[in-house]
């Protein structure tokens, strides 16, 4: 694997930056770096994009029209086709390093005004589709004889519920979505910024409002008042349809994680990358048995 240097050494006006230090990431390694007095974001790329089901043409597109409509960051680099991304490094803080303040109901209101400006970019040529993610990691995991919780089979069986049931008239399928927007990757700058575009696809709009559901707390949705908030800012209203539509979707997300988790660890991704102690199966099987004890 190429080091951060190597790839650096490419880059015009980057082959010897002033400092590069590490930062947390997990499915990547990621670098905060100085060259010519300014702040850059590197990020080398996992080697596993394809069995990720990660699009790097895709992603550079969604970050180009992002940083158009000023929501994303401002790309300085992108090595096709491994994936290595070098950014300015935007001056703002991750909601994960607030829990307290993302939870305000303003602060929720903000965010869903941003996302709704990210489904209103014209769609991308690449589907993402959670529901084939989940199947396929699981079905590696098992060729692997992954060991997993008991009575997995049961998160699977209502998640093939959940896809059966999803009404064709709500907006899925056909909007630009970020598809990742856990509190990490939103940044309280002004204005409000998006990061890490991995998952970027034409997909399903209720995926990206469950995500902010559980953008702090993969295993502690949001009480029922706040994911109300969510709908009320995005549609102008709270319909039951689309509040029993949301709480499916949370499902799906949580088990969309455990999903990366488990491919993750499949693919042999380092463990605890800036995160002591982490595990990707570690972490996949504890969120895992608590999806399949709850009602």
């Amino acid at each position: 694997m190429q080091s951060a240097l190597d790839v650096l050494s490419q880059i015009r006006g980057f082959e010897h930056p002033d400092r590069l230090e590490p930062a947390r990431g997990l499915s990547n390694r990621v670098y905060f770096l100085t060259a010519g007095g300014e702040e850059y974001v590197f990020r080398l790329a996992n080697a596993h994009a394809e069995q990720l089901g990660i699009s790097r043409q895709a992603e550079e597109r969604a970050l180009r029209v992002a940083r158009q409509a000023g929501i994303g960051p401002d790309v300085v680099h992108y090595v096709q086709p491994e994936g290595h991304l070098l950014t300015r490094r935007i001056r703002g803080r991750p909601f994960a390093d607030d829990p307290a303040r993302y939870w305000e109901p303003e602060t929720l209101r903000s965010i869903v005004r941003v996302v709704r400006r990210v489904h209103a970019l014209p769609p991308l040529d690449h589907a993402f589709d959670p529901f084939a993610r989940i199947r396929a990691s699981f079905s590696r995991a098992a060729e692997r004889a992954v060991l997993l919780p008991a009575k997995s089979d049961r998160v699977l069986d209502r998640l093939a519920a959940i896809e059966t049931a999803r009404d064709p008239l709500a907006p899925q399928g056909r909007v630009f979505c970020h598809n990742d927007l856990f509190a990490g990757n939103i940044l309280d700058a002004e204005p409000i910024r998006l990061i890490d575009w991995e998952f970027a696809g034409t997909g399903d709009a209720f995926f990206d409002l469950a995500t902010l559901a559980v953008a702090t707390d993969e295993s502690a949705p949001l009480p029922r008042e706040l994911r109300r908030v969510i709908l009320d800012e995005y549609f102008g209203r709270v319909d039951p349809s689309y509040e029993k539509r949301l709480d499916d979707m949370i499902f799906v997300v949580r088990l969309h994680v455990v999903a990366w988790g488990l491919t993750h660890h499949v693919l042999g991704t380092p463990d605890s990358n800036g995160w002591p102690g982490f595990t990707f199966l570690g972490f996949a099987t504890e969120l895992l048995a608590g999806l399949i004890s709850e009602p």
